[in-house]
């Protein structure tokens, strides 16, 4: 996904020329702390407003030339989203302005768009289970994982990659499928060396059952 497909339209960037007391009023319209600053002439773009920074001003009637940041975090229309996030990450940024290399303004992201963006990309909505492995660097091959799972059936919606939480250099794959039935394809992972360390709750193997019931079992014996 990228950044020109979530641009939300309905942004109305402000003119040099403006009051601090019109910025103000449009970010309360607008529901943003921060807007882009675009000359209407040329539609190049001259930088971002923060409403801290107009907010100080005791003279509302001013304009908000002056309290111009003239480097805001600027992103291309064909920037892939996670790459967005890192760069608004890197700049500290809740917010970037969109414009092409001649600098002129084409859209304006905060960043709780982009995270919103990121969330829709993991397919959460859709039906299916989530297994959870944990696999050694010298083990770590996507492709195994999709041959395996497509293997018995299923059909990987999203991956996740992050280091595992156990303190090792091993990385943690989380892969949302397009089934609930995943006994099969947790039987060939299991199989081929693969650390499931979890899955969802309403995907318990027959096992797990089996080792629940034990376990309670035990519990009644002390």
């Amino acid at each position: 996904m990228f950044i020109h497909e979530i641009l939300n339209p309905l942004y109305e960037p402000l003119r040099a020329s403006n009051s601090v007391e019109d910025g103000l009023m449009a970010m309360g319209v607008q529901h943003c702390d921060v807007l882009p600053v675009v000359d209407y002439t040329t539609g190049k773009l001259l930088g971002t407003v923060e409403r801290a920074d107009i907010l100080s001003e005791k003279d509302r009637h001013q304009t908000i030339f002056p309290k111009i940041r003239r480097k805001p975090c600027t992103l291309y229309p064909n920037t892939h989203i996670s790459d967005a996030c890192r760069q608004m990450s890197e700049a500290n940024s809740r917010a970037a302005v969109v414009s092409d290399d001649q600098e002129s303004y084409l859209g304006f992201v905060l960043r709780n768009e982009i995270d919103a963006a990121l969330i829709r990309l993991l397919n959460p909505d859709f039906k299916g289970a989530t297994i959870m492995v944990e696999m050694e660097p010298a083990d770590y091959c996507l492709t195994d994982l999709v041959r395996l799972t497509e293997l018995e059936g299923g059909k990987i919606l999203s991956i996740g990659v992050e280091p595992a939480a156990s303190g090792t250099d091993r990385f943690r794959v989380s892969i949302k499928l397009n089934t609930d039935d995943i006994d099969p394809i947790l039987r060939v992972l299991n199989r081929y060396g693969f650390i499931i360390t979890s899955k969802s709750k309403e995907t318990e193997t027959d096992d797990d059952l089996h080792d629940r019931a034990d376990q309670f079992m035990r519990f009644l014996s002390i």
